[in-house]
């Protein structure tokens, strides 16, 4: 991977956090934390992060392969 596809994908990594920790702030606010709903959302999106994090250190991950994925 050079620089320029790392500088892209760190980029990606930030905007999906950004979204993932407004989410949660938003979720934050209107469910209570005892709220087994909450629990389960809060699950996702750390197995989201757990994903996002696991692709950019994976240093044989195939980025164009991921792309075309989606």
């Amino acid at each position: 991977m050079d620089h320029g596809q790392f500088f892209i994908l760190s980029i990606i990594i930030v905007i999906f956090g950004a979204r993932i920790v407004r989410d949660h702030l938003r979720f934050k606010q209107v469910q209570p934390r005892e709220d087994p709903q909450y629990q389960a959302r809060m699950d996702t999106l750390e197995q989201r992060v757990r994903t996002l994090e696991r692709i950019v250190t994976d240093k044989g991950y195939d980025l164009k392969r991921e792309f075309e994925k989606l």
